[in-house]
């Protein structure tokens, strides 16, 4: 890792010059709006840059991922380099770009725009540094990636794709430091709440809010333990149309996380168990759609490449933050490919007002993601590498 190490500490300042075509690329892919199902626009957009570049097969796989690969020297292994193209912001809203002295600001500019704008420009990057692996790099702009999308594109591809997969590398906005190399037990559902015509009602029939109001408090009175880890989180809720109309209609989306797949099994039976017994007793129709799924698991902290990623961000003088933030990290770690999840620069997510992401870090995160593929290609995750 020596001369990894001094090829790294460089990178920094031999990617200066390209600072304002990522910058272009970013504002130009940041404007084509993208929620889940709708990505063709960045698709089409990602491929053209890979046409670009010389990728000579870059073309979309039947899930509409956009595809391409850098060839390597000797192919002896594939590293696969993934971005979610989708955001949560929804078509109809304006996709305006501004580009400040210091940041760059825009709805989902840093969840994935940003990710995706540097992965569709990783091949002109290693060119331009004079970087030719011995690895396929395989680049992958994933669709269906968000909310119900469940990660179906990158779970088509990696259950399609021709060469099987070696490494993975998750490209994310932010934060710079995010390193994230395993993955806690998940559910997310609906409960969808529906109250009967007046004609099948029974006494003690109530409004879908205040029938929905009982299952949280059923939810506040289950036994989560501290050990392991274990929590839900009740993030939305939906109902009604005026002040003055009883909604006969609400929706309740949660999530609920653990360290334990037993524990996870065991709260949403308890889950089904509660929305089952409110549909009766309360004379509604309620109905309980449990749509994501993720089993926990990673790789250990003593792996080769968590150990090589560790190294490169000290190098760069960037501090770690090894906690857990979900990513299609995921998808690797249910096929036992050892994989990491890496941020690329300091900003924020809003949920309210357009996201923003600092300028002056980013040549140092796309600096860790390149180091990070040099020592891959060097072997530091083999079978072989020595300890």
């Amino acid at each position: 890792m020596i001369q990894i190490q001094d090829c790294v500490a460089e990178l920094p300042q031999r990617l200066a010059p390209l600072r304002e075509e990522f910058l272009a690329n970013l504002v130009m892919l940041g404007q084509i709006p993208s929620p889940t199902g709708e990505e063709q626009g960045r698709v089409r957009y990602i491929l053209d840059r890979f046409l670009e570049a010389g990728l000579p097969e870059a073309g979309e796989d039947e899930a509409g991922n956009a595809v391409g690969t850098v060839t390597g020297e000797t192919r002896q292994r594939t590293i696969l380099m993934v971005a979610h193209l989708d955001t949560i912001v929804p078509s109809n809203i304006d996709h305006n770009v501004q580009v400040q002295t210091d940041r760059i600001l825009g709805p989902g500019i840093s969840d994935n725009s940003l990710g995706a704008a540097v992965l569709s420009m990783m091949p002109a990057c290693l060119s331009r540094l004079g970087i030719r692996l011995n690895s396929d790099l395989r680049l992958l702009g994933t669709v269906n990636s968000l909310h119900r999308g469940n990660h179906a594109g990158l779970k088509f591809h990696l259950d399609h794709a021709p060469e099987s997969v070696d490494v993975g590398i998750c490209v994310e906005g932010v934060q710079l430091g995010r390193l994230n190399y395993f993955s806690i037990g998940t559910i997310r559902g609906d409960i969808a709440c529906d109250v009967r015509p007046d004609s099948s009602r029974s006494y003690g029939s109530e409004s879908a809010v205040a029938v929905l109001n009982r299952v949280i408090n059923r939810f506040l009175n289950l036994e989560i333990p501290q050990r392991p880890f274990t929590r839900i989180n009740i993030g939305k809720l939906r109902a009604g149309v005026a002040y003055d109309i009883v909604p006969d209609h609400a929706e309740l989306g949660f999530e609920v996380i653990s360290h334990s797949d037993d524990m996870i099994t065991r709260l949403q039976r308890q889950i089904e168990e509660i929305v089952a017994e409110v549909s009766a007793r309360h004379s509604v129709d309620a109905a309980l759609d449990c749509f994501f799924r993720r089993e926990a698991g990673g790789i250990p902290f003593s792996h080769p490449l968590v150990k090589a990623v560790i190294e490169v961000m000290q190098t760069l003088g960037i501090e770690p933050d090894q906690g857990h933030s979900p990513s299609e990290l995921s998808e690797f770690i249910a096929r036992g490919i050892p994989a990491v999840t890496l941020g690329l620069t300091s900003g924020e997510k809003n949920l309210k007002k357009p996201d923003h992401v600092m300028i002056e870090p980013l040549m140092t995160g796309i600096a860790q993601l390149i180091g990070t593929l040099l020592a891959i290609d060097a072997g530091v995750c083999d079978d072989d590498a020595p300890a």
